[in-house]
């Protein structure tokens, strides 16, 4: 009767253990897809915001680069294929990024440059570089600009006497 009776318990404590541990594997479940919804979320909002804010500019694409004589300036950004890259390095403000970081740091520099095709080349980059406040001193400078319409233009000078 004794052994009925530990047998019977043991099982019920065997079914109750059972069941508790379904409900944590459950909720642990749960929590690890609700962790990784939220992850997702946060991993593809700097991207949507950086597409909104690309989408106000008058380019969608803007790649300066400065040489001279003991650096470089370059600030990139580009959508392609529905990804938005941007690439800051700017050793006269101190600036070296990458991604959001570099796109939030170009974004009101871009916004507010105002360059259009039928610009002159020196005219394109002075302007660029009074706006991005780095020196006139350089070696070559090239901006290449994709405008919101589509068309493309390469704005290059060289400055020799230096």
């Amino acid at each position: 009767m004794k052994k009925r009776i530990l047998t019977a318990v043991f099982i019920m404590v065997a079914f109750f253990m059972t069941a508790c541990g379904n409900d944590d594997n459950e909720d642990a479940s749960k929590k690890l897809n609700e962790n990784k919804t939220v992850e997702s979320k946060e991993v593809l909002s700097p991207m949507d915001d950086m597409k909104n804010k690309l989408e106000q500019l008058n380019y969608s694409t803007v790649d300066f680069e400065v040489l001279y004589f003991d650096s470089e300036f370059e600030g990139e950004i580009r959508e392609e294929d529905g990804l938005v890259e941007a690439e800051f390095y700017d050793p006269f403000n101190s600036i070296d990024a990458r991604g959001p970081d570099a796109f939030d740091a170009m974004f009101p520099i871009v916004h507010d440059l105002e360059i259009n095709p039928d610009m002159k080349d020196d005219e394109a980059i002075s302007s660029s570089i009074n706006s991005f406040n780095i020196p006139k001193e350089f070696l070559k400078a090239e901006l290449q600009i994709t405008f919101s319409d589509g068309t493309e233009k390469t704005f290059k000078i060289t400055n020799n006497e230096l």
